[in-house]
């Protein structure tokens, strides 16, 4: 059996082998580098005046939880094996 030494809770969110992150990363800092634009800018760009509603709020977190979710059960998963 292998015994593998515990890691700190902070120092396993950035546990990249075995995470969908590196296939992901390019596209996720687009969407952030646009969310912080239109933050910034009070919703308006290039002319276009962007509702800031919780709407888009509220399905980023709706995704973000349906992925933890899946990441926590998958973990929970290895754990017993």
């Amino acid at each position: 059996m292998i015994i593998r030494p515990r890691l700190h809770w902070f120092r396993m969110l950035f546990i990249l082998h075995g995470s969908v992150l590196p296939k992901i990363w390019m596209q996720l800092l687009i969407i952030t580098a646009m969310a912080s634009a239109i933050t910034m800018s009070g919703g308006g760009i290039l002319g276009w005046k962007v509702g800031l509603t919780f709407v888009p709020f509220t399905l980023i977190g709706i995704a973000l939880a349906i992925f933890l979710g899946f990441r926590n059960s998958a973990s929970y998963e290895r754990y017993w094996d």
